[in-house]
């Protein structure tokens, strides 16, 4: 009776392996017909049969799960992403046996990761931004060593402001301590003359010496990125208003480098948002330390103190501005219009005098004064004019100033200015 049972069970697994066999054929069948749905259809019928196979059996059944989706090449975008598993799922079984199809998933996957690269490379050069970062990342998915391209994955999700994406890839890279510090290794391509960037410096000789598509090959050291990793995260919480986030990724890259003037400027454009006014213009002071002749930083101070109510530091900033750039108009526009600001407290106090003698000396002082301050105005105001002659404001104003004090001449010059600038 035990010998019946025997020969049962073991006819049973007989029939079992035959049968997966007979199963695993038609699929190979069915993918050399290029039949990829009838082939995942069989392929889902028979997992339950294939879980309890040996590892052999397993690894041919999920390399042509992978082939089925892959489709020579020609799958779809999400095919080619499950393909991805299922090979894995082949090199997992394989680790420790016989390596019959890891080899063929070996070669799929440079044909997968190449595929990936270019499509990347040609949906960037149509602006395709989704589309491009979705590759890359693929491309890393395939290559897990090859950390370059989710690190340039996370810049193109940043530049189409798929913020929460690029923040998951930065969030990564981190995780995997990525530092960008790596041979670069680069080759010009013949047929296009553009120099490319290949995975490795085999894949870069075999270009060069064996097939012959590449030339000028080049070895470059990449610099460490991981200050504009932690940068970019800052940035991207600042964007989203979360500045106490922003604040926290300033100060893990402030340990890299205290003095990088990117951050410098990154940072006290937080604390600016933040309303820590006098933490920004500390910020602003220590950039210009590191850049005395960056126009924009020394402006900005200008704005500072005009905010302030500190008058003198406010001009002094703006003229230091216009002496670094002569052309800068925000600067001289500034400056006027901070002078001209005087006139309303003149004019509150002049129209509040009584009839006193004393009061009309006070009225007398104040009008001096009040013509002196449109006569330190005008400077600045035709400066605008004469960089920007088509600015009507600065024209409307000098030609109000001159009005006020009673320059006739120059009151009617800009009278025709202004009519020219109001009918175009």
């Amino acid at each position: 009776m035990k010998k019946i049972i025997l020969s049962l069970i073991v006819f049973c697994l007989f029939q079992l392996s035959y049968s997966q066999k007979k199963e695993l054929k038609t699929i190979e069948k069915q993918i050399k017909s290029e039949e990829y749905e009838n082939a995942l259809n069989t392929i889902n019928s028979i997992k339950s049969l294939v879980d309890s196979s040996d590892d052999k059996i397993k690894a041919r059944y999920y390399y042509l799960k992978g082939m089925a989706r892959y489709q020579n090449g020609n799958g779809s975008f999400e095919n080619k992403l499950l393909s991805i598993d299922d090979f894995n799922e082949v090199k997992e079984i394989e680790l420790s046996g016989s390596k019959i199809y890891t080899i063929k998933v070996d070669d799929i996957f440079t044909e997968l990761f190449n595929s990936f690269v270019n499509d990347s490379r040609s949906a960037l050069d149509n602006k395709n931004y989704e589309k491009s970062y979705k590759n890359l990342e693929a491309a890393y998915n395939v290559s897990k060593k090859d950390t370059l391209y989710l690190y340039n994955a996370a810049l193109v999700a940043t530049e189409a402001k798929d913020y929460k994406v690029a923040l998951d890839f930065y969030e990564e890279l981190i995780n995997l301590k990525y530092s960008g510090v790596s041979m670069n290794y680069y080759a010009v391509e013949k047929e296009s003359g553009k120099e490319q960037v290949f995975q490795d410096e085999k894949s870069r000789n075999f270009s060069v010496d064996v097939i012959g598509t590449h030339e000028a090959p080049r070895d470059e050291m990449a610099e460490s990125v991981e200050i504009d990793i932690l940068r970019s995260m800052a940035a991207i919480y600042k964007t989203q208003e979360e500045y106490d986030k922003s604040i926290i990724y300033l100060d893990l890259a402030k340990k890299i480098d205290e003095n990088d003037i990117n951050l410098i400027l990154l940072e006290s454009n937080v604390r600016w948002e933040m309303g820590e006014v006098d933490e920004y213009q500390k910020l602003i002071s220590k950039a210009l330390e590191i850049e005395p002749d960056n126009v924009d930083l020394v402006f900005n101070l200008g704005v500072v103190n005009a905010d302030k109510g500190n008058f003198d530091d406010a001009i002094g900033y703006y003229n230091k501005a216009i002496e670094i750039d002569p052309n800068y108009t925000k600067a001289y526009l500034n400056a006027a219009a901070l002078i001209l600001e005087k006139e309303g407290p003149m004019i509150e106090e002049m129209n509040s005098l009584g009839m006193s003698t004393a009061d009309y000396n006070r009225y007398d002082e104040l009008k001096i004064e009040r013509e002196n301050l449109y006569k330190s105005a005008i400077p600045y105001l035709e400066e605008v004019y004469n960089l920007e002659n088509d600015n009507l404001n600065a024209a409307r104003t000098l030609k109000n100033i001159f009005s006020a004090l009673g320059d006739t001449d120059s009151e009617n010059k800009y009278k025709v200015i202004v009519a020219e600038l109001e009918n175009n």
